[in-house]
């Protein structure tokens, strides 16, 4: 019980804390959802292979990267505090999710996109009901993966003054007190497992919706 010693007596600092890393990686994360879909669509749409190709290839290497680099490079350019944390966050995202939407949408069967174009569907109706429908298990795939990394990237990000469950963690390393080191890594795995766990569900659900969808059509 000696591991748990800390969590049970600093319950309420830990929930703070819980709470205070959420909101770092909400923010950031659903910012990075945003930006990384729009520019999927954009670098993929007709005419624009070339620029499609490029993000791929870029995002893909840039997913190499390792998180402490970025974030050394936000603090260098913007310093420390929340808000140079939640960019670093939002850049660190931003990877999976534009390449698996990028990726999706450019291996979405050119026959289909063909058959809609002879119903007579417009650009945006194929995007709407063809390309985006085909790719939601890709885009949903860099989606949970992007919130999985963010919430693992927020504890490191308490380096630069982020805060959250990563402080507890750093306390603990430099006072090699196992037991808040625990009690700071055992939230960050409870909740990546619960937001992968909730994301998996709203996936399943557009899924569902989506071949609904299709069968009434």
């Amino acid at each position: 019980m000696e591991l748990f010693s800390y969590f049970f007596e600093n319950i309420p600092y830990i929930l703070e804390k819980t709470w205070q890393h959420f909101y770092l990686f909400l923010i950031s994360w659903s910012i990075a959802v945003v930006t990384g879909v729009f520019i999927g669509i954009i670098s993929t749409r007709p005419g624009k292979e070339k620029i499609g190709r490029t993000v791929l290839a870029v995002t893909g290497a840039t997913q190499a990267v390792p998180s402490t680099a970025v974030i050394a490079l936000v603090f260098i350019f913007m310093g420390i505090g929340a808000l140079p944390a939640m960019f670093a966050l939002f850049i660190y995202s931003l990877v999976p999710v534009t390449f698996n939407t990028a990726s999706g949408l450019m291996n979405v069967s050119p026959d289909m996109k063909e058959a809609a174009m002879g119903m007579g569907m417009t650009k945006n109706q194929i995007l709407f009901k063809v390309e985006l429908p085909t790719s939601i298990p890709a885009i949903a795939s860099g989606i949970r993966t992007a919130a999985v990394i963010n919430i693992g990237t927020a504890a490191i990000a308490a380096i630069i003054g982020a805060g959250g469950l990563g402080e507890i963690i750093f306390i603990g390393l430099r006072l090699m007190d196992v037991s808040r080191i625990f009690a700071g890594a055992l939230p960050v795995a409870v909740l990546a497992l619960v937001v992968d766990a909730l994301l998996a569900l709203l996936e399943k659900a557009i899924m569902s919706d989506g071949l609904k969808l299709s069968k009434e059509n």
